[in-house]
């Protein structure tokens, strides 16, 4: 009779062995990352969950983290960017493999199991299917502790710009365009495996970038630091009638590489690393450049290709543009000349400074300031020839020549006073002025308003044609209108053209006066008249972009009195 404990005992045995799986018990469910380059003190988040991290003599650190799953990483530490990267243990742990190998072991055991437990009816099968599933049920152990799986990443290099301060204020800041100069076909890097090139990497193919991503980033990182970002509406004025600067971006250069770590991309660990240089121009709204510089930024990820790594050094290089003592400073300045932006072109010819050059803001009064009133000889009523004044009124026009360009003047008195707009002025306390009669003078600048756009000249001429302020009165939409100025060339000074008046419009809180007629680089500060000659405002925008024409701004007459704080004596 056979002895029914043998079986029973030998396949327990049998068991008990071959349950203890081959990972979990050498690997363990568990797997150590060491992350670098974080700042000291850092809180390192797993899962949204803050973990004991041990600290390392060279200032890193290292975490344990659950081989099972996706782990995210999220490292924090006041006024530095968050670094987040994702952990996949997508690779398969060679030692569970071991496991394997105890399949013939079991089906040995398995038989002889069987065989010591056969009757005369026939051997036992239960033995036999016990040793075949013991070894599955080691490796159903290691699936379910994750020891089957590893992170092929065992060092994370946490790249952590340190977080410009906000200014105080809130000064309004508008995303403008990210230009990519890089053309497709250009080469960025390589694809490496071990360190050795197998394929040149090209632009456009490899990697391709959306300019309008690149601007939204630019647009949520100033949000994100504090800056009143205006938002985009449908109306022509919605981006022009907030934004105090743009901020502009210009990309040449651009380094990508991809690298394994494994000819078998089964068992590679992949990274990508990107680094890119950007020329940022934050320009105010008079389309003066007060800021240029060149950063760059640099970000790794732990996957094959893609924008992530690329989307990320941009952002690092427009932290460390923001942090720059330069960038504060002009955007802490709550007086520099702001008038359009977006948009809204400013109607004078200028030239920026050269690439990767920085400059500051000189301080200009503000509006809300409290002047002294400056006393001005008042102006005798031009006398027009017949029942035109355009001839007259020119005369009372002059071109003013700046460091970096020209625009257009109105004299308002006949001892030299003049005025124009701010950002024709711009920075320079003395400018050229063209005479109509051909003379040429040295102005001063002797007052500014930049919240009206507006600037106070004096050249030391008497006897001069002028214009005589007027002290209020309402334009008529739909009356002929004419421009002087001198456009695009100081060769074509006192040049006349003909529009009307489209309509009183409310920008930024103050009143423009609309117009279609022609207004040109170097209009900006000219006059706005009636056929008799009245002035009727100072010309200083017009509207730009596909498919508008025809839409000129000018400050009315009647405000340059109060903006400029001026007395008229007779």
């Amino acid at each position: 009779m056979p002895k029914p404990f043998t079986p029973i005992i030998s396949g327990l045995l049998l068991g008990s062995v071959l349950l203890q799986s081959c990972a979990t018990l050498i690997s363990g469910s568990r797997q150590t990352i060491r992350i670098v380059g974080q700042p000291a003190g850092s809180t390192i988040y797993v899962n949204d969950q803050p973990v004991e991290a041990k600290p390392l003599a060279d200032g890193g650190a290292k975490v344990s983290l659950r081989r099972k799953g996706t782990s995210e990483i999220r490292i924090k530490h006041e006024g530095y960017k968050d670094y987040n990267e994702v952990l996949k243990a997508n690779r398969v742990n060679g030692v569970t493999y071991l496991n394997y190998l105890l399949i013939p072991v079991g089906l040995v055991g398995g038989v002889v199991g069987a065989a010591a437990g056969s009757s005369n009816s026939g051997p036992s099968l239960g033995p036999l299917v016990l040793g075949l599933l013991a070894p599955l049920g080691a490796l159903g152990v290691d699936a379910g502790t994750g020891a089957n799986r590893r992170f092929t990443e065992t060092e994370v290099h946490a790249l952590m710009p340190r977080l410009p301060k906000p200014v105080a204020n809130g000064q309004s800041v508008a995303a403008g365009p990210v230009n990519v100069r890089v053309k497709g076909g250009d080469k960025m890097g390589n694809f490496l495996v071990m360190k050795e090139t197998k394929e040149i990497l090209y632009f456009g193919k490899t990697l391709d970038i959306n300019s309008e991503t690149l601007q939204n980033t630019v647009s949520n990182t100033l949000k994100e630091l504090g800056y009143n970002v205006p938002a985009a509406g449908r109306s022509v004025f919605s981006a022009a009638s907030a934004a105090r600067y743009t901020l502009q971006a210009e990309m040449r250069n651009i380094k990508y590489d991809i690298n394994a770590n494994s000819p078998y991309e089964a068992l590679a660990r992949f990274e990508t690393s990107c680094t890119v240089e950007v020329t940022w121009k934050l320009v105010n709204q008079t389309r003066q450049t007060v800021v240029e510089q060149k950063t760059s930024g640099s970000s790794v990820k732990f996957e094959k290709g893609g924008s992530a790594a690329f989307e990320d050094a941009f952002e690092n290089a427009l932290y460390t543009f923001l942090d720059q003592p330069t960038t504060t400073a002009a955007l802490a300045n709550p007086n520099a000349p702001a008038l359009a932006s977006t948009g809204l072109e400013a109607a004078n010819a200028s030239a920026s400074t050269g690439l990767g050059s920085t400059s500051a803001v000189k301080p200009n009064l503000a509006a809300s300031e409290k002047m002294a009133p400056i006393s001005v000889r008042r102006a005798a009523p031009l006398k027009p020839t017949g029942d035109n004044g355009i001839g007259a009124a020119a005369r009372c026009v002059a071109t003013i020549v700046t460091s970096d360009g020209h625009g257009s003047g109105c004299f308002i008195s006949p001892d030299g006073y003049l005025v124009t707009n701010a950002h024709v002025v711009g920075n320079d306390a003395t400018v050229d002025v063209l005479l109509a009669d051909g003379l040429q003078a040295k102005g001063r600048v002797v007052r500014l308003n930049p919240d009206m756009d507006l600037a106070l000249l004096k050249v030391d001429t008497d006897g001069l044609t002028a214009f005589q302020l007027p002290t209020g009165g309402v334009v008529e939409v739909g009356s002929d209108v004419f421009a002087i100025g001198t456009p695009a060339d100081k060769e074509l000074g006192q040049s006349i053209a003909k529009g009307i008046i489209s309509g009183r419009r409310k920008l930024d809180g103050r009143t423009l006066l609309q117009t279609d007629v022609s207004i040109n680089g170097g209009n900006s500060g000219g006059a706005l008249v009636a056929r008799s000659g009245q002035l009727l405002g100072i010309v200083n925008a017009k509207l730009v972009g596909q498919g508008i024409e025809g839409i000129g701004f000018a400050i009315p007459a009647d405000q340059v009195s109060e903006a400029l704080q001026l007395k008229f004596i007779d």
